[in-house]
């Protein structure tokens, strides 16, 4: 699943659209891995009301496709919309488990381990071996991708570099990949970039003492 663990933007898959700016509801999938991309499909989890990018199963249908899970749109109900945001709640508490360096909860494992069972998506490589094409449109293949993903950061020595976002409004869990071992944000290109903006109005706001 290296392939899948991290996106560069192209595409607009950072999360925005070409020729806009990137909206509230847009997917975020900028130096996240997949099964953490996922779970930041609901946002602001440190806020008094989180953003649910998820909102309708047609959500949901959308990000398999921008995720570069499957090239052809799912069909979802309002039954595996449900199943789906328990799959990433279940991430989502693992990933803080992983963080914490805590025992994550045995009944989210398991559920991670269900959606893991289910045959995924499998890659075509094209003849100029340049691009890929995934079969397998169900979103069940989809979600085993995702809970592959994860069970494969636990597998990995990765799983000590698991981390909480540091906006407070964010709780993201992200793989902090950096050599130092420092990294603070899920994004610098959002969480980051926020943050820094927040304390730099701070400081214009603050007001000095007139030198006399």
């Amino acid at each position: 699943m290296d392939d899948r663990a991290s996106r560069d933007g192209r595409d607009g898959r950072d999360g925005s659209r070409e020729g806009r700016q990137r909206a509230k509801a847009d997917f975020r999938f900028d130096d996240a891995r997949l099964c953490f991309a996922f779970a930041g499909t609901l946002a602001d989890r440190g806020a008094d009301t989180p953003f649910e990018r998820l909102a309708r199963p047609e959500d949901l249908s959308r990000w398999a496709v921008e995720s570069d899970c499957t090239t052809a749109a799912p069909p979802c109900t309002e039954a595996d919309l449900d199943h789906a945001r328990q799959l990433r709640e279940a991430i989502q508490r693992t990933g803080r488990a992983l963080a914490d360096a805590a025992p994550p909860s045995p009944e989210d494992i398991a559920l991670v381990n269900r959606a893991a069972a289910e045959p995924p998506s499998t890659p075509e490589l094209a003849p100029d071996a340049t691009t890929v094409r995934w079969h397998g449109d169900a979103l069940a293949a989809v979600l085993s991708m995702v809970a592959r993903d994860l069970i494969a950061l636990c597998a990995s020595e990765h799983r000590t570099r698991v981390r909480i976002c540091g906006n407070p409004d964010c709780g993201a869990p992200f793989v902090d990949t950096s050599r130092a071992g420092a990294r603070r944000w899920c994004s610098m290109k959002t969480c980051g970039a926020l943050v820094k903006k927040r304390a730099y109005r701070a400081r214009q706001q603050t007001p000095t003492t007139d030198a006399r």
